[in-house]
């Protein structure tokens, strides 16, 4: 599978992730949350380092992707 992550969405995923990962871990809500919150923060943690997402896959969407600058004549003819 390509890679489809773009470097913000890893950052903001990694530390979304690493934030869940310390919640579950302090148990702030015991029980299923806990399961739910430590298992999300697995899958962000790891798409976020590997920068492949297999929901981005499915739906299409490759942030990966940069725009390249909008170049006029102006641009090229040094004015």
């Amino acid at each position: 599978m390509a890679k489809n992550i773009g470097p913000e969405d890893r950052v903001v995923r990694i530390v979304v992730g690493i934030g869940l990962a310390i919640l579950a871990y302090m148990q702030v809500m015991p029980g299923i949350p806990t399961i739910i919150m430590a298992v999300l923060a697995a899958y962000l943690i790891i798409t976020g380092l590997l920068a492949r997402c297999a929901i981005y896959k499915v739906v299409d969407v490759d942030t990966s992707i940069q725009e390249q600058p909008y170049s006029t004549t102006d641009d090229r003819a040094g004015f």
